[in-house]
């Protein structure tokens, strides 16, 4: 069995733009302002007094005992709810998980200590003086550490909740996290391991520390978003059609590694290089590309540069898009909110393309999209999907 046996559907999506990828797409063609003020611990994000924020999902809506809130946090309950969305499908009513299905998630924290022990002795010298202890954890604080624990709670609730006791993994906690959950829940259905695989990712906290860890990765200046984006992997044979909504399915992928500057640009291409080859396509094959809405300058310009290179010779290349602004950037979510937002448009025929400030909608020319993913240590993956019926 291929990849190519393996359906991608019955996407559940929440961010500021609503709930769906139908929600996503319309706001984004309105050009509907999503934004929120935000105030946490120590007042507005930098140089922005709004961010892409959701509602936190309560007891009700998640369909558990008011206590599992107790052991659970934001980003926990919005990837449970993401979860809940897939698991019901568009009727509401859609398949529940059971002992064959597998759990894949890409998540935006790591479980390390807060402060690196060596930093301890300058914690000691600095104690006198608390603008000297605050400049020492904005400078020693690893990326992402100390936002939550939501690796174990939101992979524990949610394989309790929705009856997932499959092969499971989580990974973390930069934007590849989210289309490595993909690739190896397709994979793992792919290969026998999983009956059916939930995949999803979650957005970090919109926090001041997050803006701190991420000013030291190359901050560049966008704005945070909450949001968690799950589909299903099913295989045809096993019941995946019409009723989950709409299907596509991973035709090629490639994973790369680049620590920086020319590195991380031959890192791009090589990962799309490699999706291109393992879809049986080249870049002319690509009727849609939504690349990754980095933080990081330096990833950002990498991409850009790996874009140009890898499209010189096409013709008509179409235009990179981002859903960023309707959404912010969701971190582990963002490249799997654009995998639904693709599902949408392989489906309709149709893409989204920026015109200035606007979004407008346009006949999508060649039936894939290519999908990319851009950690900001240098992990790089890339995702060709294409309709199942192609």
């Amino acid at each position: 069995m291929t990849t190519h046996d393996v359906r991608l559907t019955a996407p559940g999506l929440y961010t500021a733009a609503g709930t769906g990828p139908d929600d996503l797409w319309a706001a984004l063609v309105a050009g509907k302002d999503t934004r929120r003020p935000v105030e946490a611990l120590t007042g507005p994000w930098p140089e922005s007094g709004t961010a892409y924020l959701v509602d936190d999902p309560d007891a009700a809506t998640l369909g558990v005992h008011r206590r599992v809130l107790r052991t659970s946090e934001k980003q926990a309950r919005m990837a449970l709810y993401g979860a809940r969305l897939a698991l019901a499908g568009p009727s509401g009513h859609g398949p529940v998980g059971g002992p064959g299905w597998g759990l894949y998630l890409g998540l935006p924290t790591v479980d390390e200590e807060l402060l690196r022990f060596e930093a301890l002795e300058r914690l000691h010298k600095a104690a006198g003086s608390p603008g000297e202890v605050a400049a020492l954890y904005g400078r020693e604080v690893p990326p992402f550490s100390g936002l939550s624990h939501l690796n174990s709670t939101a992979a524990a609730h949610i394989s309790a909740v929705c009856g997932l006791t499959g092969a499971m993994a989580a990974y973390s906690p930069f934007s590849d996290a989210g289309l490595t959950a993909l690739i190896d829940g397709v994979l793992s259905v792919a290969e026998g391991e999983n009956d059916a695989a939930l995949i999803g990712a979650v957005s970090p906290k919109a926090h001041p520390l997050l803006y701190v860890q991420y000013e030291e990765l190359g901050w560049n200046g966008a704005v945070p978003g909450e949001g968690a984006a799950f589909l299903l992997a099913r295989r045809a044979a096993d019941g995946a059609g019409a009723a989950d909504g709409p299907a596509a399915r991973l035709a090629g992928y490639g994973r790369a590694f680049g620590a920086a500057g020319e590195d991380r640009v031959e890192a791009v291409a090589e990962a799309v290089h490699a999706a291109l080859a393992a879809a049986g396509t080249d870049a002319g094959g690509i009727g849609w590309v939504l690349p990754d809405a980095a933080w990081s300058a330096d990833a950002a310009r990498a991409q850009e540069a790996a874009l140009d290179r890898v499209f010189a010779g096409v013709a008509e290349r179409p235009a990179p898009f981002t859903a960023e602004r309707a959404t912010g950037v969701l971190g582990p979510a963002h490249p799997l909110a654009h995998t639904l937002l693709a599902l949408h448009g392989l489906a309709t025929g149709r893409r989204l393309a920026a015109d200035g400030d606007a979004v407008r909608e346009e006949p999508l020319p060649a039936p894939r999209a290519l999908v990319l993913a851009c950690g900001a240590r240098g992990q790089v993956c890339a995702a060709v999907l294409e309709g199942a019926g192609t």
